[in-house]
């Protein structure tokens, strides 16, 4: 069973150049970034696995931005806050109604690269600073401009900022309905939300639930039961997710020697090339439990003391081996593409090799990666095509709930939970 998206993808083309966009344009806001930016990873600091969600007004916790540009110069970049909905679209708050500080500020360079081929310049940015801290919790876009053009759009990140109010009660089974119990998870839910008073459920709260990309949900939950102070979501057919399946992998943390997804490493015209082994559709296979990481990635080399500013960029080479062309656009598809409809990230089917061929520039580090048909006519990601699904996958769910009082302009974010199909659940 699949989900359908809340927001319309299509809208969050890449671009490859900076894009002008009213900061109040009325539509979902995606990620972005310009083609001379790579590796933009936003999360929540201490590790670049963890999700981009910091709790508001708690010292100990801090969002990191990074990302490279690989002009080979140092840019002057500002950057800025926008408060968004539950559904990613602008709540319309002016900034000093959300945050407290400038509301723009210039992003100092983490340092120049050192010793690579391509050089870049590496770029860091703490949220909450000395300059900008946050006012409300809620959804968040934070975008980067040129300095000299507030207008030019390089950088465009979603985040979360959370005040936890409310708990919840959760677990992920298998479906109750027997036909889906091979492919698919299905969660059981309740919502705690007494500390918000005498509340409307239906109109007051909206809780959504994430599959492994924490800030794109693709599901928004409808109670079943209601009752003084906690709303259940566990209708036999509700709450539904297809399994898909583990994702891929590439290695690129040594150029050194050729990994187990690498077939050849070289370079020509003074840059890398590594051709990775080719993949093949997993629809039809058996489920195979490897170990990943949901998605994301790592940046790391292997013989450096500082893989910020020393590692290499080497283009890598995907092919996917197929019997024909299919009917929609193939990308690849996970942190990596950032999450979204990245036009670099699609593929081209070569009819003489019988299959879909795309080079993509990437940091040395580890890699997560699903090739997905892109449905055009909804804009939704269909990675089943060729990963399968399988229940017995391990994924993370995300369930954030959303609460407007009455004669609020916005939605605060009062609650959220991670679930892992395998594990126990956490709070993040």
């Amino acid at each position: 069973m699949l989900i359908p998206c809340l927001t319309n993808r299509c809208s969050c083309n890449a671009y490859s150049q900076p894009v002008k966009w009213s900061l109040w344009d009325g539509i979902a806001l995606e990620n972005f970034s310009a083609q001379s930016i790579q590796s933009v990873q936003v999360y929540r600091t201490g590790g670049e696995l963890n999700n981009p969600v910091v709790e508001l007004n708690n010292a100990d916790e801090t969002l990191t931005l990074e990302f490279d540009d690989i002009t080979g110069s140092y840019i002057h970049y500002d950057y800025t806050l926008i408060h968004c909905g539950w559904d990613w679209k602008p709540s319309g708050l002016l900034f000093t109604e959300f945050a407290d500080g400038f509301e723009f500020n210039t992003i100092d360079p983490y340092g120049y690269s050192t010793g690579t081929i391509l050089s870049y310049t590496h770029y860091n940015l703490t949220l909450p600073n000395e300059k900008v801290s946050f006012r409300i919790s809620g959804n968040y876009i934070l975008r980067v401009v040129d300095s000299n053009n507030h207008d030019s759009i390089v950088i465009q990140q979603r985040f979360m900022v959370v005040e936890p109010i409310i708990s919840m009660n959760a677990m992920v089974r298998l479906p109750a309905n027997p036909k889906l119990q091979t492919t698919s998870q299905q969660l059981e839910l309740e919502v705690l939300h007494s500390p918000l008073g005498n509340i409307d459920p239906t109109t007051d709260i909206v809780t959504l639930i994430a599959q492994n990309n924490p800030t794109h949900p693709s599901m928004r939950c409808k109670p079943t039961f209601i009752d003084r102070g906690f709303t259940r979501y566990t209708d036999p057919d509700a709450l539904v997710f297809s399994g898909g399946n583990e994702f891929r992998h590439i290695d690129l943390k040594s150029l050194h020697y050729q990994g187990q997804s690498i077939s050849n490493i070289a370079i020509r015209d003074n840059e890398y090339h590594v051709q990775l082994a080719p993949d093949e559709s997993r629809s039809i296979q058996k489920y195979s439990d490897n170990p990943d990481i949901n998605g994301k990635f790592i940046v790391k080399r292997d013989d450096s003391y500082d893989s910020d500013i020393e590692a290499e960029y080497v283009w890598a080479y995907f092919t996917l081996q197929v019997n024909e062309d299919v009917s929609e656009d193939v990308y690849v598809f996970g942190e990596l593409s950032g999450w979204t409809v990245n036009k670099g990230y699609r593929l081209n089917y070569n009819a003489v090799t019988r299959a879909y061929e795309q080079r993509i520039l990437l940091k040395q580090g580890y890699y997560n990666y699903q090739y997905a048909m892109l449905d055009g006519a909804t804009g939704s990601f269909y990675p089943y095509v060729f990963e399968g699904d399988f229940s017995q996958t391990e994924n993370i769910y995300l369930v954030t709930v959303y609460y407007r009082q009455p004669g609020v302009r916005y939605w605060r974010l009062v609650g959220i939970k991670t679930l892992n199909s395998r594990y126990s659940d956490k709070t993040r």
